[in-house]
């Protein structure tokens, strides 16, 4: 598996990818909205499959440039060591960047996510109790009842100190 910087090629996979998880390429993240597809970020090659493209992290640096936040994060081979590598890949462009903090968020209901993060150093910081809520209105593909058949209220936001 190769990990790569998203190219000008890469754009149709990833809307897809983006779709496929998402709903769409507009990612809501604590009240505000990226256009994800827009967004640097990194691609995972199964290098011996055809050079096929297995996952996709995107990210962003804020204003002020002391943290950047991973918008999204998605493997299309699970337990394969995939997500792990695109986060790796996220946190150290973050950290090149001069940023002192990383963060992200996931939903409430994301019970996978959260053990995923946390065993690899993330830590809670924050939950946006109802945020999801105030989301749907503006992103009505949001489902009221997630995974494990928990219903989606708020975000719960993980960060990783880089200094």
């Amino acid at each position: 598996m190769l990990i790569r910087p998203i190219q000008t090629d890469d754009l149709s996979f990833i809307r897809e990818e983006l779709a496929r998880n998402w709903g769409d390429v507009g990612i809501w993240s604590i009240g505000r909205r990226y256009q994800a597809d827009e967004l640097p970020g990194f691609v995972a090659v199964d290098d011996t499959r055809g050079n096929e493209l297995i996952g996709l992290v995107t990210y962003i640096i804020h204003g002020g440039g002391w943290q950047g936040e991973v918008i999204t994060l998605s493997s299309r081979r699970e337990n394969a060591g995939v997500g792990a590598a695109l986060l790796d890949a996220a946190v150290n462009a973050i950290r090149a960047a001069g940023c002192a903090r990383a963060f992200l968020t996931t939903t409430n209901d994301n019970l996978r996510a959260l053990g995923f993060y946390q065993k690899r150093g993330w830590r809670l910081a924050h939950l946006h109790k109802g945020i999801v809520e105030d989301a749907r209105k503006r992103k009505a593909v949001i489902p009221e009842i997630g995974m494990n058949s928990i219903p989606i209220r708020d975000e719960i936001e993980l960060e990783m100190w880089l200094r």
